[in-house]
């Protein structure tokens, strides 16, 4: 007779083993989130622009990129502080 419970501890120890390698990895001094880079995916992932758009604002030089060839390249640190940058002051002497 088989366990019904095998297949769920199974996969619970699936999930301890990813979780493990996630955090080593998120741990790991090599390279950190912040200094990633990466291509248009990246930068729509963090902007959450179209790629369109994102082709236009680079037209203009409105973005922070780098282009090598015909490659563009992206630094997600550059983006956060690009996308923080657009954020609006509060209207002051104002009050409901």
């Amino acid at each position: 007779m088989n366990n019904p419970f095998e297949p769920i501890n199974a996969r619970l120890n699936n999930l301890e083993a990813l979780t493990l390698e996630v955090l080593q990895l998120l741990r790991s001094p090599n390279q950190s989130a912040s200094d990633q880079i990466g291509g248009i995916e990246l930068a729509a992932q963090i902007t959450r622009l179209s790629k369109a758009r994102i082709y236009t604002l680079v037209s203009e030089r409105a973005i922070p990129h780098k282009k090598r060839g015909n490659r563009l390249y992206f630094n997600r640190t550059e983006l956060i502080a690009w996308v923080e940058q657009g954020n609006r002051q509060e209207r002051g002497g104002l009050e409901s």
